[in-house]
């Protein structure tokens, strides 16, 4: 579950980028604070390198950056809400509001195919990305959150 990879401190809102770079920058920043990390850079490269073959911008408003690395030993996640959207090439064309950065161990497989999955079965649901969208906090975040992977998953 999304809501077991995150703290409060790995929730912001609202995210400050103004384009795709300064997101993925922002959110893996966010994730090395929120979960102890210091990966001297590795993360965004190993994040940047994976967009670069094909935008995680999935549409309906929600891009879900990953990479793999030999910086974590489990799968870690940091989320983020930007009203105003940001261009993340997504496959609908419209802007991201909602961001979802999830880094997994370079060597292991299937948690990171499984949360994919399971954060791509939440999100189909229009309520659970407006909820999301919403929370006027982290806190706000993760109750919403946590309330849709009760109902949808």
């Amino acid at each position: 579950m999304l809501s077991e990879l995150l703290n409060p401190e790995a929730v912001r809102i609202p995210l400050q980028a103004k384009t795709k770079d300064e997101a993925i920058r922002e959110l893996v920043e966010l994730v090395e604070k929120a979960h102890g990390l210091s990966s001297d850079g590795d993360i965004l490269s190993r994040v940047v390198r994976r967009e670069s073959m094909m935008s995680t911008g999935i549409g309906n408003g929600v891009a879900i950056p990953h990479g793999k690395t030999r910086q974590v030993d489990q799968l870690v996640a940091a989320c983020a809400v930007s009203p105003a959207g940001v261009d993340f090439e997504a496959v609908d064309g419209e802007p991201a509001t909602l961001f979802i950065l999830l880094v997994s161990p370079e060597n292991v497989r299937g948690p990171h195919v499984k949360a994919l999955a399971s954060i791509s079965r939440l999100l189909k649901e229009q309520s659970v990305r407006d909820s999301l969208r919403d929370a006027g906090s982290p806190e706000g975040f993760l109750k919403a959150l946590r309330e849709a992977e009760a109902k949808f998953l």
